[in-house]
């Protein structure tokens, strides 16, 4: 700036003959002055606020910054999470598919295992039914020469030849009849 307020006040004209008044040119520059105080006084106080507001926006564009770079940093997270979740589950899913297809796997072989004995045993009692029909029909016949006049014939046995014995659902056999003795 070209003029201070007492650059003004002190400022000295030439007199010359048939001037102006002095005092009034005197009043004048002290009241410019004063004016011009007052003006540089405002002008420096919104410098000084222009530079407190540049300096809070300057803050608030870190602080803007600094949230949008948390959450952007938020979102990374949140998706580095959910991936990290997603691969968990399809690996859980993965696991319990082995292990179900492992329980089915052992369930099918201990149904075969089954399977097998059950038929054994099928075999092992048509074969047990046959030696007791045979030592039944050997005992009749050793009773029936030993002991003629006592032995009373028998109801006929079950012939197991036209049966189907690989059924379950085989009915019973029935219960040996003794004969009874004469008393």
């Amino acid at each position: 700036m070209k003029y201070t307020p007492l650059d003004i006040q002190r400022r000295e004209f030439e007199k010359a003959f048939r001037g102006i008044e002095e005092s009034e040119v005197r009043t004048f520059l002290h009241e410019v002055a004063a004016e011009w105080e007052e003006l540089l006084a405002e002008n420096q106080k919104l410098k000084e606020e222009i530079l407190d507001s540049r300096e809070r926006l300057r803050q608030y564009q870190d602080q803007d910054r600094i949230f949008r770079e948390t959450l952007l940093q938020a979102q990374r997270t949140r998706e580095d999470v959910l991936d990290g979740a997603n691969r968990e589950k399809e690996l859980i899913i993965r696991e319990a598919q082995f292990k179900a297809e492992e329980v089915l796997r052992d369930a099918q072989q201990h149904v075969v295992e089954l399977e097998v004995q059950i038929r054994n045993l099928k075999m092992e009692r048509t074969r047990f039914v046959r030696e007791l029909e045979s030592l039944m029909e050997r005992t009749r016949r050793h009773v029936q020469e030993e002991a003629p006049d006592i032995y009373l014939a028998p109801p006929p046995t079950l012939n197991l030849e036209g049966l189907d014995l690989t059924s379950l659902d085989e009915p019973p056999i029935p219960p040996i009849r003794r004969p009874k003795a004469s008393s």
